[in-house]
């Protein structure tokens, strides 16, 4: 097996004014290539996990491990991190913020030129690259900040809520250049769950500061199905065994009918309703992860998968 890429073991942090711990006991392994969501509400203990893994923050009890390396100011060239939000740096423009960032790192001036000018051209800020930053969309500023963050190659790419105020599509050109990174390993803080659907292969469910739930995405075999057709749809799905109906609407001659299903039972429902006539004119599904979450920060104290 791989050296892990991170390893926390333990790991609790209480502020002073607060009476429990925003981050308590908190263990998991992170193995190179792996993209993990962690998902919480507010006050879950996203923001002071990453805080603590940047050393920003130093933990009451427990270890990280990164690469290996326990040692803090060891570990930062291991790290990239895109913040949800950043101000200050409104009066540079991205070639110069890729500047000092290399010559921070101690990069050669041969290398920081190579680096910066494929991430400009990754980016799509090539043409952007001697404007001030203070005229940037927050789709365009996210992009800088992605850039920032890779320059120096980490082997871990921390995101916090990356995709916050950002209009459709620029979640959707970052999106595509986080899926660009096909062997990056990833860490992304954010409470929405179709990011985590979209971007990640393994889901960490914080609740309290503790971990409540460790899924792979690939575990989760069922989908919340809506079937929309005509009369009949909602008695024909009745009588497929395993399938059971949550929600049902009848309007004239239209009927909807949700259930929880997996691929093959959901072939089984279709290839029925086609042999009893029964035309099916739309079919809509989503993930059942919400549900799982629910699940998870209820039962609070469920073994980790």
């Amino acid at each position: 097996m791989n050296q892990p890429v991170l390893q926390i073991t333990d790991l609790s942090k209480r502020y002073p004014d607060q009476a429990q711990p925003a981050v308590n006991r908190v263990s998991f392994t992170i193995f190179p290539g792996e993209r993990v969501g962690i998902m919480g509400a507010n006050g879950s203990g996203k923001t002071t996990l990453f805080r603590l893994i940047l050393n920003l923050l130093h933990p009451d009890t427990g270890t990280i491990r990164i690469n290996g390396v326990e040692n803090p100011e060891g570990t930062k060239r291991f790290l990239g991190f895109v913040p949800e939000h950043s101000t200050g740096l409104e009066n540079f423009t991205p070639r110069e913020l890729l500047t000092i960032a290399g010559r921070m790192m101690g990069m050669s001036v041969e290398t920081l030129a190579t680096h910066s000018g494929k991430l400009l051209d990754w980016a799509g800020l090539r043409s952007h690259a001697n404007e001030l930053i203070s005229g940037f969309s927050k789709g365009m500023r996210q992009r800088v900040f992605l850039m920032l963050a890779l320059l120096h190659q980490p082997l871990l790419l921390l995101l916090d809520e990356p995709m916050s105020g950002l209009d459709p599509s620029g979640q959707q050109e970052l999106r595509g250049l986080l899926h660009s990174l096909a062997n990056q390993t990833l860490l992304l803080a954010t409470h929405r769950l179709e990011e985590i659907e979209w971007l990640c292969d393994r889901v960490i469910i914080l609740h309290q500061g503790r971990v409540v739930g460790d899924v792979r995405l690939n575990e989760i075999s069922e989908q919340i199905y809506l079937l929309e057709g005509n009369t009949g749809l909602i008695r024909e799905l009745e009588k497929i065994a395993g399938l059971e109906i949550r929600a049902r609407e009848v309007r004239g001659k239209r009927e909807k009918a949700e259930f929880v299903a997996n691929q093959t039972t959901l072939e089984e429902a279709l290839q029925h309703l086609k042999r009893q006539g029964i035309s099916v004119q739309r079919i809509h599904s989503r993930s059942t992860l919400e549900e799982l979450y629910r699940h998870y920060v209820k039962s609070g104290d469920s073994p980790h998968h």
